[in-house]
């Protein structure tokens, strides 16, 4: 298969401050910067802040439609997802309205199947770059006639369709951005544990947030044509869980500049018990001459890791000492 021209969308997405609250909801983040505006002001916002992950929600149909056409070889339940990274330019926020671009970096076939690169870049009504995302995809052969009878339907959604243009990508940011205003971080620095349960229910309810249709996430037997014994959560609900835990132990919104996943096991829920999963973190390194940390960041469940590698390098606030002197 050779990967086609970059797509992209003609519509715009506008972000609603209900859509935020249902994501914080859907990855159990609850700072009140994602739920009340004054919260939000509070911390330097012009608005209700979404949570570093959200844009995994804007399942519109003109992107779902791009994602089709880009990968119409492989149905949604043969697409496993492997490793994700996301350079973030600045936060989403509500009133937004956002457009979409992507492009199918390459395809490599392998023995367990083919190696997809995706490019996703979602820019503002400004034309700045607000995301760039670097997605790889485990694509399998083979067709569900079990996914074919209970996923989605496959409606015509009476709206612009993407059109196809030349190149890749424009992933150059038009804007600066600003740290944020969060503590002090020194180098080996751990924080606590924390466990986050996950039902089949909280499956579900990020599945309707973000508009993903594909049912290895809530049904057993497609789940099991797919390869894997039982329903399995979400990459991205797992990238959002570790955001927001990162969030509780800096004690603000993370203001990431880049996060970036390799999937190593899935996380299995079974029928009659919601799986934990344990995350735990540490500052690798901080450079105190462009005022980033690097944090690691660990997942487990069941006794396996759920990532292989994970860091987040986040934009720290001005010194202490530069305040000082304002």
């Amino acid at each position: 298969m050779n990967p086609p021209h970059r797509l992209q969308s003609v519509d715009h997405y506008e972000v609603g401050r209900e859509k935020i609250r249902e994501f914080a909801r859907a990855v159990q983040d609850l700072h009140p910067a994602h739920w009340n505006d004054d919260a939000a002001r509070a911390l330097g916002h012009p608005a209700l802040a979404a949570p570093a992950t959200f844009l995994s929600s804007i399942a519109m149909p003109g992107q779902r439609a791009m994602f089709d056409r880009a990968l119409a070889a492989y149905p949604h339940s043969r697409l496993l997802h492997l490793e994700q990274e996301i350079h973030l330019h600045r936060p989403v926020y509500a009133g937004d309205r956002l457009t979409c671009e992507l492009a199918v970096d390459s395809v490599h076939p392998t023995a367990n199947g083919d190696l997809i690169t995706v490019t996703t870049a979602v820019r503002d009504s400004g034309d700045s770059l607000v995301q760039a995302v670097h997605t790889t995809l485990l694509g399998v052969d083979g067709t569900s006639p079990a996914a074919e009878s209970v996923g989605m339907q496959n409606l015509s959604i009476p709206l612009p369709q993407p059109r196809e243009v030349p190149g890749a990508p424009n992933l150059f940011p038009a804007t600066g951005r600003r740290g944020i205003a969060g503590p002090e971080l020194a180098a080996g620095q751990r924080f606590p544990p924390r466990t986050y349960r996950l039902s089949r229910g909280d499956l579900v309810n990020y599945a309707g947030v973000c508009g993903d249709n594909n049912p290895i996430h809530w049904n057993d037997t497609v789940a099991r044509d797919a390869g894997l014994s039982t329903v399995v959560a979400h990459g991205m609900l797992t990238m959002g869980l570790g955001a927001a835990y990162l969030t509780e132990c800096l004690g603000v919104p993370v203001d990431l500049a880049d996060y970036a996943v390799n999937f190593a096991n899935p996380v299995y829920i079974g029928p009659d018990r919601p799986a934990e999963v344990e995350f735990t973190a540490a500052v690798r390194c901080v450079d105190e001459r462009d005022r980033h940390a690097t944090l690691a960041l660990t997942a487990r469940s069941a006794g396996q890791p759920v990532f292989s590698r994970a860091t987040a390098r986040i934009p720290l606030g001005s010194r202490p000492e530069a305040e000082a002197k304002r």
